[in-house]
């Protein structure tokens, strides 16, 4: 087990080509989801969406293997505490692994997410809006770029752009009225954000 070897294909999307050499760290965005890095997606599908407000939408793809100890996956109240943490900078997120891994929350996730902060909605239903949205991992690498290799890369555009296109805005449409939906529904024996605050900092063991 401690030898064994994680390899996928993953997917960056950005406005440029960007191969391995090119990958600064620890990057500037340390209020996403699990902090500063080097963010992909596991889904070429979901990279595509993530570049729609770029003038020149890339995608690149890369060859990935890492050994399997090397990645943390964050699910539940683990991916809460985390993305609860940089997002708001109410309590410290440390970790030991190099990489981290765990469930996409992009902007379709905005109303669940403001809803948790302002305490209207539990982490259940948080959680249950995340599973709904089904937009697959992203793996963060946090300072060192060598467990990639650079495959290709093209421009989303014509036809293929307004397929991604198409796909962002459905899934958004579903996804707010799901989100409201849970408002009408608590559940018994939820945490909200002040728990999760009151819990402390988040440490990788």
């Amino acid at each position: 087990m401690q030898n064994e070897y994680v390899t996928l294909t993953l997917y960056h999307g950005c406005d440029e080509t960007r191969q391995t050499r090119d990958i600064k760290f620890p990057g500037p965005r340390e209020n996403c989801d699990f902090g500063a890095g080097f963010y992909l997606a596991a889904s070429k599908q979901t990279a595509e969406e993530w570049v729609l407000r770029e003038s020149t939408p890339v995608i690149n793809s890369y060859n990935f293997k890492a050994k399997a100890k090397s990645i943390l996956h964050l699910s539940g109240e683990d991916w809460i505490r985390v993305v609860v943490g940089f997002r708001t900078r109410a309590f410290r997120v440390a970790f030991k692994s190099p990489i981290v891994c765990g469930t996409i929350a992009d902007d379709r996730m905005d109303i669940a997410l403001a809803a948790f902060m302002d305490e209207t909605l539990g982490d259940k239903r948080l959680l249950e809006a995340l599973n709904y949205c089904k937009l697959g991992n992203q793996y963060l690498l946090r300072d060192s770029s060598e467990c990639l290799s650079f495959s290709e890369s093209y421009e989303l555009k014509g036809q293929e752009l307004q397929r991604a296109e198409s796909r962002w805005h459905s899934r958004r449409k579903g996804m707010d009225v799901f989100v409201k939906s849970l408002f009408k529904k608590p559940v018994d024996g939820e945490k909200y954000l002040s728990d999760y605050i009151a819990g402390g900092d988040y440490v990788e063991l």
